[in-house]
């Protein structure tokens, strides 16, 4: 495999790539790689994970979400605990 080396890369862009990183719950270089290859379209980006809210904003993509507002309904990490009614 190649290495690739970028440089000058402005703050705010850094700054970007890190939050999207950490909102897909990856490495700044995994996420480099994964626009790099969705972009390019020789490789599927690697599958995020696909809880009942990244679904839910999925469906509802339309009415304007980004992402990180997106990113507000999952819980990873949550115990998923069944209603109680009493």
């Amino acid at each position: 495999m190649s290495q690739l080396i970028i440089n000058n890369i402005d703050d705010t862009v850094s700054k970007h790539l890190r939050a999207r990183a950490a909102e897909h719950g990856r490495s700044v270089e995994e996420e480099a790689r994964a626009i790099i290859q969705d972009v390019v379209g020789l490789f599927p980006p690697p599958a995020l994970p696909s809880g009942l809210g990244t679904r839910i904003t999925t469906r509802f993509h339309e009415i304007g979400l980004s992402e990180r507002e997106a990113a507000a309904f999952e819980l990873p990490g949550e115990e998923i605990k069944p209603a109680e009614f009493d």
